[in-house]
């Protein structure tokens, strides 16, 4: 400060080691507030930067003196709250790296500058452009200042410092807010891509899958039954013609036998596409009914439990069901080796059903298990599970090499 007199006092007894005489490049620190609270003090004119320290550490606050100008402009980066400057140390800093730093403050933050000054209207007008420029938050004070001046702008400096730092921490928090949205819709994003991939998979196996069977029903309907039905009205027409009795009798044995293999041709093709069971007696009827076919055609132990008070009620949900069991049941058959497979339905919690396909064959690691993959007329694992996810279910694959496959299902009831 100026040796004119002034109300601020001056500590000779140095009792805070505010400057250091034997490294005088490290500034020395007292922490009694937050780090980013500090009040960074330039007054290199005499006593003024140690005054104003011991006066402000009185009263709490966390003080640092810059010796040179040069070694600030990290701490006014990192830990400034407030800056407190003599005009003498002002008018040294023009073109210094002192206001280019200062001018490159992030937009949240405008460091209080709170500026001591002594000089006429047109110095402090030309000193207070300096700063504005740099800082934009200027206090100017004319000295001399009483303790209480001094204090109470320091405090209202720092108050503002806090609203900025909070504005600094809404913003922060805002950026992770839309990284964190960016990475979800991201992610979702992908998820959809994915998902619509599947689909559109899904729907491509499903038409081969009906493609496939529409050509087996086709088959069964050329080779078996169409070739019957032609040898039945040849026998129709050889028995227009024929005379003697005992060969028309043969002859009309022959049409019956024709027609009735073509009738349980057709009946059994018919109950395999849609079984009459599993709408006039519920799903848990259907799945004894297929246990028996299993057990019939392909000569397998097939046990079941069905409670039938968990059957579906959408005709949707039971059909899909159906499919499913069947195809984990000619799954069970055909690589289970030999092994008894056990079917379980019951109700589960939120008005669901479960059914459990299990069997105790030789299993397989699930981690290698090609979802996709599909077998011919069947629905597959995969499909099997894109169906059931979008009856808002879940499919569950338990197994491993040598102990047996558990799988399950769960579907909504309603």
């Amino acid at each position: 400060m100026h040796s004119r007199p002034t109300s601020i006092p001056i500590a000779r007894s140095r009792r805070y080691p505010f400057v250091n005489n034997t490294a005088r490049d490290e500034s020395s620190r007292v922490s009694r507030t937050h780090k980013d609270e500090r009040v960074i003090i330039i007054a290199p004119v005499g006593q003024d930067a140690v005054a104003m320290a011991n006066l402000l550490h009185a009263e709490g606050f966390e003080i640092q003196i810059c010796q040179r100008l040069d070694e600030c402009s990290r701490q006014i980066t990192d830990t400034a709250g407030a800056l407190l400057l003599t005009e003498e140390a002002l008018e040294s800093v023009r073109g210094s790296p002192l206001l280019d730093v200062l001018k490159a403050q992030p937009p949240w933050s405008e460091l209080p500058l709170i500026i001591l000054t002594s000089g006429d209207e047109s110095r402090r007008a030309e000193l207070l452009d300096l700063a504005a420029a740099a800082a934009g938050t200027v206090t100017l004070l004319e000295r001399p200042i009483s303790t209480r001046t001094l204090m109470r702008s320091v405090q209202v400096a720092l108050r503002s410092r806090r609203r900025q730092y909070q504005v600094r921490d809404l913003v922060n928090q805002l950026a992770n807010l839309n990284q964190t949205l960016e990475q979800r819709v991201a992610q979702r994003t992908a998820e959809a891509v994915e998902r619509a991939q599947k689909l559109r998979l899904l729907s491509a196996e499903l038409s081969l899958a009906e493609e496939r069977e529409r050509r087996r029903i086709a088959q069964v309907l050329h080779d078996d039954v169409q070739q019957m039905l032609m040898g039945a009205r040849l026998y129709l027409r050889a028995l227009s013609k024929t005379k003697s009795a005992a060969k028309r009798n043969g002859i009309i044995q022959e049409i019956e036998e024709m027609l009735e293999r073509s009738f349980n041709l057709t009946r059994s093709l018919s109950v395999e596409l849609s079984p009459p069971v599993l709408h006039e007696g519920g799903l848990a009827a259907a799945i004894e009914w297929l246990a028996a076919q299993t057990r019939k055609h392909h000569n397998v132990q097939v046990s079941v439990e069905a409670d039938s008070s968990a059957d579906p009620k959408a005709a949707d949900v039971r059909v899909f069901l159906f499919q499913a069991v069947r195809e984990l049941l000619l799954n069970a058959v055909k690589h289970g080796g030999g092994s008894p497979v056990h079917i379980a339905m019951t109700s589960a919690e939120l008005s669901k059903v479960r059914i459990v396909v299990a069997d105790r064959g030789p299993g397989f690691d699930p981690a290698t298990l090609d979802l996709q993959q599909i077998g011919p007329g069947g629905l597959g694992l995969f499909n099997i599970r894109e169906r059931v996810t979008s009856f808002k279910g879940e499919l569950e694959i338990e197994s491993a090499p040598g102990g047996g496959t558990r799988i399950t299902l769960v579907a909504p009831c309603c």
